[in-house]
């Protein structure tokens, strides 16, 4: 076999470090206690799934694949799982509540990854000379080393037009539901207003991006060669995901952190924290105890029989956020859902601020377009 230079590039290096990258965030977003977000732990998958993506075209690209041939394509069923996982993530994140069916989505996934053992099963010669075929064609002998047929339906040869495709439905529902929820609260998709839509938006616009350079390089170049350039615009996209975690992060956010407490002697183990955990998220989410305008991180500590000290300590630890954000989370959730049911103009404002919990109207008001976007009034008339 002819030998393969190793090559390193500068779009080498972005790719290696966009791979590294991926891996750390998927680590991060698929954790225990991140994965409790379903948006998360599809984020999670949808990033995990993109390092693995790139890390084979990187191998590829750089000439070592030649070295490791058995694990030639090794990614290839995974970019029928891409799509579907950024609906997903999408999808939870706007509507949390609504459950998913989420099987029928990797139904394409599980077919194509049977599929691929018709590739995978065959010789080690054939897979070098379809790897020369697709990344040094000047290498390729012109033969077939299969010892059967490597793709008996002809899906891997109008595999890229499959792929755009199923790409294309994907992202079309996925805007379908994007744009659906930006009308809800009567914001302009293209707003430079910061909100909490705001992540998804860039995820589908980043997406989208990727589609058009899939297309330009497939025209461009034909085959495989031109992988390379899908591969370092997804290590930004990498970089670009980073960013927005760490945006996120309560660390840096002076609005939902409280007077670091003095955790460090804290006796409470991890089991103990677990079990204090469930026991608010039962009282706040079976009883709606935070519709009691008298609530308290004292009598919310009493009601559970703990002190305010641990509760403090587990809703900062388990939910990164202070009592007070944590509690009002809780109440514009469920103003949310009052203003966009079928009963939304049988109250007033100031109703609504009382049956959530609030004393005012105007710390209501606050609340709510601190963590929507918009007032309670607008958030209303949109949901029409």
């Amino acid at each position: 076999m002819e030998e393969v230079e190793i090559r390193v590039t500068i779009y080498a290096i972005l790719i290696l470090l966009g791979v590294f990258q991926g891996l750390f965030i998927s680590i991060f977003l698929l954790n225990n206690k991140s994965r409790k977000l379903r948006r998360n732990f599809y984020l999670g998958l949808f990033v995990l799934s993109l390092s693995v993506i790139i890390l084979e075209i990187l191998l590829n690209y750089t000439g070592l694949m030649s070295r490791i041939i058995f694990l030639d394509n090794f990614s290839e069923p995974l970019v029928f799982v891409v799509a579907p996982l950024l609906y997903l993530y999408i999808r939870s994140g706007l509507k949390p509540d609504k459950k998913i069916k989420e099987g029928v989505h990797f139904i394409l996934f599980g077919f194509y990854l049977f599929y691929s053992f018709f590739y995978f099963l065959q010789p080690l010669e054939f897979h070098t000379q379809s790897y020369f075929f697709s990344y040094f064609p000047q290498l390729w002998d012109g033969q077939d080393h299969s010892v059967f047929h490597a793709d008996p339906l002809y899906i891997r040869r109008y595999l890229n037009e499959i792929l755009l495709l199923h790409f294309l439905v994907y992202l079309f529902f996925s805007i379908k539901v994007l744009f659906t929820e930006y009308k809800k609260r009567g914001l302009s998709f293209f707003t430079t207003q910061q909100h909490e839509l705001g992540h998804y938006r860039n995820s589908v616009i980043h997406f989208s991006i990727v589609l058009v350079i899939f297309v330009v390089v497939k025209l461009r170049y034909g085959r495989d060669l031109g992988d390379f350039f899908i591969a370092s615009y997804i290590a930004l996209m990498m970089y670009f995901t980073s960013f927005m975690i760490i945006r996120r992060s309560t660390f840096f956010s002076e609005k939902t952190k409280e007077v670091p407490a003095k955790y460090g002697k804290s006796n409470l183990s991890d089991k103990q924290k677990q079990e204090i955990c469930q026991k608010l998220e039962t009282l706040m989410e079976s009883e709606k105890y935070y519709t009691r305008n008298t609530v308290s991180l004292v009598s919310l500590a009493d009601k559970i029989g703990e002190t305010p000290h641990r509760v403090s300590q587990v809703i900062n630890e388990q939910f990164g956020v202070n009592f007070f954000y944590w509690l009002a989370s809780y109440r514009i959730e469920e103003a949310k859902k009052i203003l966009a049911g079928n009963e939304k103009n049988k109250y007033k404002i100031e109703e609504i601020a009382e049956m959530v919990g609030y004393n005012s109207k105007s710390s209501f008001n606050k609340a709510f377009k601190e963590m929507v976007g918009v007032t309670p009034a607008k958030y209303r008339d949109s949901s029409d």
